[in-house]
């Protein structure tokens, strides 16, 4: 079979005209994934106050401890985007799993806040795989008018997960302390992996060991397979690419003296200056290595750019929530520790109706004759109303209006991203997995960084509020870039 340079023996397969009914089974089962994917990283949330108790920290250093995970979440999506586009998904998806629940349950047995830092930054890496794996096989079986549904599907895990956390470990924690949750929670992955392995058995084994043909083979990309190139990188793309790197680790060195900001600041440096310096570089330079080269193409892409600030701004949104939805609870509203996570899982249940909500609807006015673009983006512009009424929890009195209101902007949010994730999908066909991978990045770095921010916010305020402000309007950004500048259906055929 066809093959593309510097791809190996992974085969060339063409997304399906229609989805078969294994296909919604298989989405289905990346739904659990991504239910255990948070209920693994939402773990930490819902046990904060006995960390914060246990080793006497304040929320800004709560804050740093949530962004140990992110950090290494975003800067792993890259790679991991990169990688599963190459990489057989089953395996990668199953090895993926497998990693973070291990390193979830070693985080239980953590003798100190540095080393539970590492084992929450060692989950980062594992989860970062679970959104380039379940939307490179999402586009791998079924076609561009069911996507938006699939990827809701596949998103509304992470409700799921949000609604189904605060169940668990806040009644274990009570009763048997933080650690052994972080255990149970963990034990469930590998579960998981047994039955992934198995359901992708036969057929579906090839399937998934292929990639989509979305971009033609040529026969020079058929030579370059046979005879790899072994001249690497050109001298003025190393110099380019060095000096980024280089002056990362300049920066992050630079926390000896200024704390913890610096590492988070070095990261930005790497990841953005890395972007930056593809986008500078000729392509011919990029040609020695066929990530450079694939960086090269994907950063000349306009609707590249708009969907970094979407990622950027919804990102923002959705782990302010699932992160600090807890604490605002118990601290701001006064509920007792189990309350807190028993009503945590109301505005959950109202994201996986978005979930599956927004996906279904921008299919059904899709099917009516209503183009894909513009049926997503009337979606999320509704979306982004509901969002909106989270800037009013910080005023008003009532726990059950509050309530509400964080209900209709979490509904709003991941109604919004699984629209999103349909953009992701078709800026470059060729590049699934990568694309996703770099916007998940950029959009979880930011996150990461919003978190001191709001661990200082409320230290110094004493309130959340003003800080449901910021996440209830950032969105119009996002909003605004895709309206403005995404473009036309014939662009995006061209595109493809």
């Amino acid at each position: 079979m066809a093959q593309s340079a510097g791809y190996s023996d992974v085969a060339v397969t063409t997304p399906p005209i229609r989805a078969e009914r294994w296909a919604w089974g298989i989405c289905w089962l990346m739904f659990a994934s991504t239910v255990l994917n948070y209920m693994d990283r939402q773990s930490i949330a819902l046990v904060g106050p006995m960390i914060q108790k246990e080793f006497k920290i304040n929320f800004v250093d709560f804050g740093w401890v949530l962004a140990s995970f992110q950090l290494t979440y975003a800067l792993f999506q890259v790679p991991a985007g990169y990688l599963v586009d190459r990489w057989n998904v089953r395996w990668a998806y199953a090895g993926a799993v497998a990693f973070w629940s291990l390193a979830g349950m070693a985080a239980a047995f953590a003798p100190t806040l540095a080393v539970l830092m590492v084992l929450r930054a060692l989950l980062g890496v594992g989860e970062s795989f679970n959104w380039p794996c379940g939307l490179r096989a999402n586009a791998m079986i079924l076609p561009p008018a069911d996507r938006s549904l699939g990827n809701g599907i596949f998103n509304s895990g992470a409700a799921v997960g949000a609604v189904l956390t605060p169940l668990v470990v806040p009644v274990v924690a009570a009763k048997y302390g933080w650690r052994t949750a972080f255990v149970v929670v963990g034990l469930l992955g590998f579960l998981w992996v047994g039955v992934w392995l198995i359901a992708l058995g036969g057929r579906r084994r090839d399937i998934f060991a292929g990639r989509s043909a979305s971009k033609p083979v040529s026969a020079d990309d058929l030579m370059a397979s046979e005879s790899p190139s072994t001249s690497g990188l050109s001298r003025q793309a190393l110099f380019g690419f060095g000096s980024v790197v280089v002056a990362a680790l300049v920066v992050s060195s630079s926390a000896v003296q200024f704390g913890k900001p610096a590492i988070w600041w070095g990261i930005t440096v790497l990841m953005v200056g890395l972007l930056l310096a593809a986008l500078r570089l000729p392509m011919h330079a990029l040609k020695g290595a066929d990530w450079a080269q694939s960086l090269g193409e994907i950063v000349r892409l306009r609707r590249f750019w708009i969907l970094v600030l979407v990622s950027i701004t919804i990102n923002v949104c959705w782990h302010f929530l699932i992160n600090w939805l807890p604490s605002f609870l118990i601290n701001d509203r006064g509920m007792k520790y189990l309350a807190g996570g028993l009503f945590s899982t109301v505005p959950f249940l109202a994201a996986d109706v978005g979930n599956i909500g927004g996906g279904a609807l921008s299919s059904f006015l899709a099917r009516r004759g209503m183009s894909a673009i513009k049926a997503r983006l009337l979606v999320i512009a509704l979306c982004t109303l509901l969002i909106t009424g989270g800037a009013l929890v910080g005023s008003v009195s009532s726990n059950f209006l509050a309530l509400l209101l964080i209900a209709f902007m979490a509904m709003g949010t991941a109604a919004f991203m699984a629209n999103y994730f349909a953009f992701v999908q078709e800026v470059s066909p060729y590049h699934t997995g990568l694309v996703a991978g770099i916007l998940g990045g950029l959009g979880n770095l930011f996150a990461a960084g919003f978190h001191p921010v709001v661990g200082w916010v409320k230290d110094t305020t004493g309130s959340f509020g003003v800080l449901f402000v910021i996440v209830g309007l950032i969105p119009y950004l996002g909003l605004g870039a895709l309206v403005l500048g995404w473009g036309s259906e014939s662009e995006e055929l061209k595109s493809s």
